[in-house]
Order: structure tokens, then sequence, then C-alpha cells
């Protein structure tokens, strides 16, 4: 006779989270970005740097493509 498998472990419930992105872009500087996603993250038990890292360099990106080329 063997026993049924144990019930899976319920899903970890993952924190529903926004981050605003035009208030970071109308931010001056990257380390002023850097500090309010930090304080957004600042349950987040999961190491964040890399995330902050990667969520700066694609602001940096927003903002080259929204700053109007001169001809």
């Amino acid at each position: 006779m063997s026993l049924p498998p144990p019930p899976p472990p319920p899903e970890e419930e993952i924190p529903e989270l926004e981050i605003d992105v035009d208030e970071l872009l109308d931010m001056e500087s990257d380390d002023a970005r850097a500090a309010r996603v930090k304080e957004l993250l600042v349950d987040c038990y999961k190491p964040t740097e890399a995330f902050i890292s990667g969520l700066l360099d694609k602001i940096r990106g927003m903002q080259k493509l929204s700053t109007p080329q001169k001809k």
C-alpha cells in the first residue's frame, strides 16, 4: 500500500507593487531615483541592487528617447 503524495506547498503570495516611471523620469538625478525605488522596495526580502540598476538604465534610455533631438 502506498501513501498519496503530500499536497503541494501553498504558493508564496507576491505583493503587488507599482513604480511610477513618470515620477522617476521627473527626478533630477539617478541617486534620487535609486533612493525612491529603494524606498518602494523596502519590504522586498530579495536583493534589489540588480533590479534597481537595470531599471535606472532603462530610464536613462527613455530620457534619451523623450529628449527632442536638435537638427
